[in-house]
């Protein structure tokens, strides 16, 4: 894979991520919102429970009576679904936290083959300096090694 192809996953992958933190966010605050809504109907039914049995001394009307259970089975229901719409929540938040989890995965895996890459290719020049330097010492040697000869020969030749 080229190295520009890989910068653009990884650049994807980190967008991709940043969208799935702020997805999870959301998410969370709206768990709470259901959490905090949740609570607040619970303690209003609670309270209007308390508040219907100080009162069954007094004499009511048949009509306010079933109004008052009406009411109070239309708030159970209240109470029950908002149960359901936390559990909702819940189960979002959850996949969200998980879809942002493999989201970090895959962009650590890609930036850990982006630094392998690097490396190697570090390591390839590394070797290929080596490999110059060592021509050229090489090289430099046979120089020095025929110029000692050169200069041997021409002593020898002056000494005849």
């Amino acid at each position: 894979m080229h190295a520009a192809t890989l910068e653009t996953l990884i650049d994807l992958a980190k967008a991709r991520c940043d969208a799935a933190q702020v997805r999870h966010a959301a998410m969370q605050r709206a768990a709470e919102q259901a959490r905090v809504y949740l609570a607040t109907l619970q303690q209003y039914a609670h309270e209007y429970d308390i508040r219907a049995r100080c009162q069954e001394g007094d004499s009511r009307d048949p009509s306010a009576e079933r109004n008052q259970i009406v009411f109070l089975a239309r708030l159970q229901l209240a109470v029950e679904t908002q149960e359901r719409e936390l559990e909702s929540r819940v189960t979002a938040v959850t996949l969200a936290a998980q879809e942002l989890a493999q989201c970090l995965q895959r962009r650590r895996s890609l930036e850990t083959l982006a630094e392998r890459r690097r490396e190697e290719e570090r390591r390839r020049e590394a070797r290929r300096d080596q490999k110059i330097m060592d021509e050229f010492a090489q090289r430099a040697g046979a120089r020095a090694a025929a110029a000692g000869l050169h200069a041997e020969t021409v002593k020898e030749g002056q000494e005849q």
